[in-house]
């Protein structure tokens, strides 16, 4: 099979459960279209993954020049790409540790970034010195350290989480910023510093619950 006609690619690239509706239903019916373009050119996997992180930080960097719509852009772009290097890999026969390894220090850097993005921007937009706080408590606990967690779990189900908690997970929360970012250019409305102010609590009060309940937990 390498013709990589759009039913092919799907057939080999494309994973059968895919658990993300984001993901499933909008993003990777755009996905495989970069993934029908990069395959029939010499970019690796690896250099998809590259160009899906620039892609992020400049959204990011966008986010604290106060261009919410255009960084949320930059963003949905690069969450697309992070979809398709994966397809990439799997169709060129590219998937490596390296590949997993670079993705995730992608979302370790991308994540965070946006989250303190957010707050600078809506900082030197409304002078409110609450957003940068918020922004800045958001980026620091949204490290990743359900990767910690894991290896020492005794019994806490973290993959299980309700719709709410979901928002506060990638991709979803930069969904919620898109969403929020429109309603605040078309409306003159202020929802986005609002945003921020609620993950900034958010992210704290539950990384401080798990990393409590984990460390009981190990204890007993």
């Amino acid at each position: 099979m390498n013709d990589p006609t759009f039913k092919n690619l799907k057939k080999v690239v494309q994973k059968e459960i895919e658990p993300e509706p984001y993901a499933k239903y909008v993003v990777r019916p755009i996905s495989i279209l970069f993934t029908w373009l990069f395959v029939r050119t010499p970019i690796s996997a690896n250099q998809v993954t590259v160009l899906q992180e620039i892609l992020g930080i400049v959204g990011a960097i966008l986010f604290g020049f106060g261009r919410f719509i255009l960084g949320s852009l930059f963003l949905q772009i690069g969450y697309i790409l992070d979809c398709s290097d994966g397809e990439v890999a799997r169709w060129k026969n590219q998937q490596s540790e390296s590949g997993e390894f670079l993705d995730l220090i992608g979302h370790m850097i991308i994540i965070p970034f946006y989250y303190f993005g957010l707050g600078l921007g809506l900082f030197l937009k409304t002078g409110q010195l609450i957003a940068l706080i918020a922004g800045f408590l958001a980026a620091l606990f949204t490290i990743k350290t359900e990767k910690i967690i894991s290896t020492s779990d005794k019994g806490l189900n973290i993959g299980r989480r309700g719709f709410f908690k979901s928002l506060f997970r990638y991709p979803d929360s930069m969904n919620v910023i898109t969403i929020l970012a429109i309603i605040d250019w078309f409306f003159k409305s202020n929802l986005l510093f609002y945003c921020i102010i609620i993950y900034g609590i958010g992210m704290t009060v539950g990384r401080i619950q798990q990393i409590y309940k984990t460390f009981y937990s190990i204890k007993n």
